[in-house]
């Protein structure tokens, strides 16, 4: 989820942007359709943190997550990947990112793809 604008030139409409242009990188599909399989992108790199791959750069998003997500990512569960569109503080609670996650479904702002392991 993006980050909520951090100077006056960092509008919602550009997060908006690279948030799309990171969907398009990742080939995720709009919950009006079933979620597209992207295709193998996260990496394991520590018990704790995954590593996601886009298409067209070298680069990979590291992404922290709990133990428990990594061991069924590492025995090749599939997962869902949702991006949303607007913005959400990375101190959001449990309870805010449920509203945010209702707010954007009902509103369509929410990519899916499904993907797995490399």
């Amino acid at each position: 989820m993006p980050q909520p604008p951090r100077s006056t030139y960092e509008t919602t409409v550009v997060i908006e942007q690279r948030m799309r242009a990171v969907a398009d990188a990742l080939r995720l599909g709009p919950a009006t359709a079933p979620p597209p399989d992207i295709g193998p992108r996260l990496r394991q790199v520590t018990p704790t943190e995954v590593a996601l791959r886009f298409d067209g750069t070298p680069y990979r998003k590291r992404i922290p997550s709990g133990r428990p997500w990594t061991l069924l990512l590492g025995r090749g569960t599939p997962v869902a990947l949702v991006l949303g569109l607007d913005p959400l503080s990375r101190s959001a609670t449990p309870a805010a990112i449920d509203a945010y996650l209702d707010r954007a479904t009902l509103r369509r702002r929410l990519l899916f793809g499904h993907t797995q392991s490399e």
